[in-house]
């Protein structure tokens, strides 16, 4: 039975059919998705490099750190969530599904509340906190301000993006972020180059397009999904679905978060090195996010993909994919680690609209030297999600937990002694040292254990 057969409605089960070409079929629409949203991510950066100059990207760099760190929260809660959904949807129990997917929104409702009033009281005590020029604060302050109150409207897209992917489809997201990232970049030139808002232009096409992207995503899961179109009797907490979905969604977002506020320091690091400095990583950081995307991408498919054949118990797919996984992002690797060599240099002029040769030089060195390190990435991301597929909350954070404290150590030893050689230096060395833990914390778990000990029997 082939992985198309098995299609039901707008669902895709991932528990039958060839493991990496399954993986690939859900991911490939994550990936588009993912650059369509990298793509407006640096249109901003282009827009303001182009029309606002070193000193906006500057403050754009500095101050959009905040927003990351806590849009990861709201990201990993949300593939906390899925992965219970997906869970529920592996193991054929549509009545629990139903109730996972209104206890999630019940959640999510009380989370948005809090977190928008948390996040906006702090986000000047935080710049300060992570010495921010002055005139950085001042320039970016009225976009980071737009876009934390906009924080609520991207975790009701997440939450619809997520409860969709968990059950197997990636293609309507996409659709959905064509169309909002479309828009968006329409928005960036309108507010940015017509209207002359500055950055906050750029903040607000972004909240729009959230905003549609999101009444989009739930007008076609009221229509179209059947199989998830909740009653009222499950928004009600169901006190066993609501601990699962609380505990892996804090695990996910806790593991994302961790793991930024680690950049967060980096970042107060790096504002002590000058504005040249802090604009060659902002570009930098762009590029390496592009980069980085398949890896990422791959490790959302697969936690799904572990997610569903967890709850199927189908652990023999779990190991057979996830090694198909990695030989797959091994080669991807391999390909962008000679694409970066020969076109580096031109994709940071580009994308940055500076002549500034220290710039350039200073953003080409980062990116050489760290991507050689995302081999070690593939075990490092998929096997930490794929962890928290299988029920293990403790030692993915573990593992994000040591990446903070490690960057806080670089912050404040390397980075003194070395400059922003300890930056560049930093990251790649924390992901080999973070790869081998979290790979031998994934043979010895007791799922993934016990089918290796039987298999060899």
């Amino acid at each position: 039975m082939s992985a198309m057969s098995t299609q039901r409605s707008n669902t895709t089960n991932l528990t039958v059919g060839n493991p990496i070409k399954v993986i690939l079929i859900f991911a490939l629409p994550l990936l588009l998705s993912n650059v369509f949203q990298q793509i407006y991510n640096m249109t901003d950066v282009t827009i303001i490099g182009h029309k606002l100059g070193d000193d906006a990207l500057a403050a754009i760099g500095t101050v959009s750190i905040i927003y990351n760190m806590f849009s990861s929260f709201v990201f990993g809660m949300n593939n906390g969530f899925s992965v219970v959904i997906g869970r529920f949807f592996g193991a054929k129990d549509s009545t629990n599904m139903r109730k996972a997917i209104g206890n999630s929104i019940t959640i999510a409702s009380m989370w948005i509340v809090f977190l928008t009033v948390f996040t906006i009281s702090l986000r000047v005590p935080l710049l300060n906190l992570i010495n921010t020029p002055q005139n950085c604060i001042e320039t970016g302050l009225p976009y980071l301000t737009i876009m934390l109150a906009g924080l609520g409207l991207s975790f009701i897209y997440n939450i619809e993006a997520g409860i969709l992917r968990a059950l197997g489809n990636s293609f309507i997201p996409l659709c959905v972020l064509i169309l909002s990232a479309g828009l968006n970049v329409l928005l960036d030139f309108l507010f940015v180059y017509k209207l002359e808002f500055g950055l906050k232009g750029t903040a607000i096409a972004t909240v729009t397009s959230v905003f549609i992207a999101s009444a989009v995503c739930l007008i076609y899961i009221i229509y179209k999904v059947p199989e998830i179109r909740i009653k009222k009797e499950d928004l009600k907490l169901n006190k066993k679905i609501a601990v699962e979905l609380l505990t892996s969604g804090l695990s996910f977002g806790l593991m994302f978060t961790i793991v930024n506020l680690g950049t967060v320091v980096l970042q107060s690091a790096i504002n002590s090195l000058g504005q040249t400095v802090i604009a060659a990583h902002t570009t930098a950081r762009k590029i390496t996010e592009l980069m980085m995307m398949p890896n990422s991408t791959l490790s959302t498919a697969v936690a799904t993909f572990v997610s569903q054949n967890h709850g199927a118990k189908r652990y023999d797919r779990v190991i057979k994919g996830i090694k198909q996984a990695h030989i797959f992002m091994f080669a991807v690797i391999s390909v962008q680690i000679v694409f970066m060599y020969l076109f580096g240099g031109g994709l940071i002029e580009f994308i940055s609209g500076s002549t500034n040769e220290t710039l350039i030089s200073t953003a080409f060195l980062y990116l050489k030297f760290d991507i050689v390190f995302y081999y070690s990435l593939v075990p490092l991301c998929q096997l930490r999600m794929s962890l928290q597929s299988l029920g293990a909350k403790i030692v993915p954070l573990v593992a994000s937990f040591a990446e903070m404290i490690l960057k806080v150590l670089t912050a404040g030893l390397l980075v003194q002694k070395y400059k922003y050689w300890g930056i560049i230096i930093c990251e790649p060395a924390i992901w080999v040292i973070c790869a081998i833990y979290i790979t031998i914390a994934f043979i010895l778990n007791p799922n993934i254990k016990k089918y290796i000990f039987t298999s060899r029997k």
